[in-house]
Formats: C-alpha cells, sequence, structure tokens
C-alpha cells in the first residue's frame, strides 16, 4: 500500500470512474486501474463495484475512502508543519535498522514524492529498550519499537509489519513456509550473544528448528544485500507489501502468518512541529495496514 494508490481510490470514488478519476490526478487510466486493483488483492476485499456506467464504492470501500480522507489530511498537516521546521533542527527518530529500512525510510520517501520533506536524522538502536532510553534522554524526538515496552513515554500504537522470510530467487521453497521449512536453511543471523540473536534464538527453539547460520553480522543493512546475493535466506519485517524487493529476492509469508505490533515512543510537550503530524500520519497508515 502507498499513498498514491490511496489517492487514486479517493479520486475514483469521488469521480465515479477509473476515466475521469485518471484525468483528474493525472494518470493513464491503466496505471490507476492496475493500482487500484493490486490495493484490492492487498488487502483482500472488494472497493469499487464496476459496471458499464462507471463503478461504485462497496460497503468495505466506503469504510476505506473514509479512513483514507482521514491519512490524506493528516499528510496535509504534515506538509504544512513541515514547511515550518527549522531545517537546522532536524526530527530525530530512533529505531532497529531493521525498521529504519522496513518503515521509517519508505514512509518518508512516500512523503517526499507526495511534497512532505520532513528534516530528520536516524539513530539505530539494537532493541526496543534502547530506543526508548534514547527518547527518555531526550536524544531522539520519536522512537519506532517492535516489542512491548515498560516506559512513562507516550505510547502510540501504529500498526504491525508481517515477519516474512527474503530468500534468493532460485531457493526451492514453497509460496507461504511453515516454520519447518527453515531446517537446513542457510541463513543471515545477528552475533551470537546479543539480544536479537538470542530473541530468535528462542524463537527457533520453540519451533523445534535448528538453523543453518550461513552470515552472522549485526550490520541489518548487509541482511537483505546477502540474500541478493545469494549467500542465504533472512527473516524480515515487511510493512510495505507492495513494494518489490531487492533484484533476485523473493519474499514469502509465514503459514500461519506472523505479525509484530508497532509502537511510536515520544515525550510529552515535544516542541519539534512535524512530531504530532508525523504521528497523525503513522497512526492513520498503520490502521490501513493493521
Amino acid at each position: 500500500m502507498n499513498i498514491q494508490q490511496l489517492r487514486y481510490v479517493v479520486a475514483t470514488a469521488e469521480h465515479g470512474s477509473m476515466t475521469a478519476a485518471a484525468a483528474a490526478v493525472p494518470v493513464a487510466q491503466p496505471a490507476l486501474s492496475r493500482a487500484v486493483r493490486q490495493l484490492e488483492r492487498e488487502l483482500g476485499t472488494t472497493l469499487f463495484e464496476r459496471s458499464g456506467r462507471g463503478v461504485a464504492l462497496t460497503a468495505d470501500g466506503e469504510s476505506f475512502v473514509r479512513r483514507v480522507r482521514e491519512v490524506l489530511a493528516s499528510i496535509d498537516a504534515l506538509r504544512t508543519a513541515a514547511t515550518s521546521a527549522d531545517p537546522a533542527a532536524p526530527l530525530v527518530i530512533a529505531a532497529s535498522p531493521t525498521l529504519q529500512a522496513a518503515m521509517a525510510i519508505p514512509i518518508l520517501a512516500a512523503l517526499r514524492d507526495h511534497g512532505v520533506v520532513v528534516p530528520t536524522r536516524l539513530v539505530g538502536c539494537a532493541s526496543s529498550n534502547e530506543v526508548v532510553d534514547l527518547v527518555e534522554a531526550g536524544r531522539a524526538d520519536l522512537g519506532i519499537c517492535d516489542s512491548a515496552v515498560t516506559t512513562g513515554l507516550t505510547v502510540s500504537g501504529i500498526g504491525r509489519a508481517e515477519v516474512r522470510l527474503y530468500s534468493p530467487a532460485a531457493t526451492d521453497l514453497p509460496e507461504r513456509v511453515t516454520f519447518a521449512d527453515l531446517a537446513g536453511l542457510p541463513l543471515v543471523l545477528p552475533t551470537a550473544g546479543t539480544a536479537r540473536r538470542e530473541a530468535l534464538d528462542g524463537f527457533f527453539a520453540r519451533c523445534g528448528v535448528t538453523p543453518e547460520v550461513a552470515v552472522e553480522t549485526d550490520e541489518r543493512n548487509a541482511w537483505l544485500a546477502a540474500v541478493s546475493h545469494g549467500l542465504a535466506s533472512c527473516i524480515w519485517h515487511s510493512v510495505d507489501r507492495s513494494r518489490d524487493p531487492l533484484p533476485g529476492v523473493v519474499a514469502r509469508s509465514f503459514e500461519p502468518p506472523m505479525h509484530r505490533d508497532l509502537a511510536a515512543v515520544h515525550r510529552a510537550g515535544n516542541p519539534s512541529p512535524a512530531l504530532v503530524p508525523l504521528l497523525d500520519v503513522l497512526r492513520q497508515v498503520g490502521s490501513l495496514v493493521g
């Protein structure tokens, strides 16, 4: 799901036909139709009833469009706040390298593509607890966590991320993988002895699986690079399923699906003008994804 798809859906609802919506956006009508159909597949529902006279919203579509309008209003508010922000004082976001790559960067890039530029500095953290520590200490304005935390900070749910298996394209695996499929599969994992590795080792033990460790590294930007070069598979957050993996990489869902709840943490009364509208965007987008 991306912001452009959301604008296409609203335009189609307002104009009553994809041809008229495409002319208003503007975009080629086939491209708009493909984007709307892709979004319907991703959501697992039908947003529009098609007929020779045009399109009409289904009941699910009416509910979805109401929520989308709230998302777009939040984006407009963020644009205003970002314009007034001091570029010398960027918004500092703390998150794990995985969530930086899977959530923070895609959200910021999507906003930029729609004219919203939020001066930002990303700070990498090894755990959600470290994220909280940085925000509590005033070294970050906003933190993104993927596990439950105990804190006096303001905590806001911002949706959830699917945990998927990313593998080299030539890997022989079913379309949806089970935990048993991980047995004997070469994997990229965090360094032994780290908190993230201990969490994964506990997961493997509960699944009754002994992983084959092909690469150990705490540099998360190297994980997908290792997969794209055919060295191993990795377990990775997937927030926006409409975004293609790297060339040569195939992303597969688990059966049963795995998700991690995402939360944003911040200090009450933070003066950054972009913080509140950015939180609104994260919450609104998260409600559509979740």
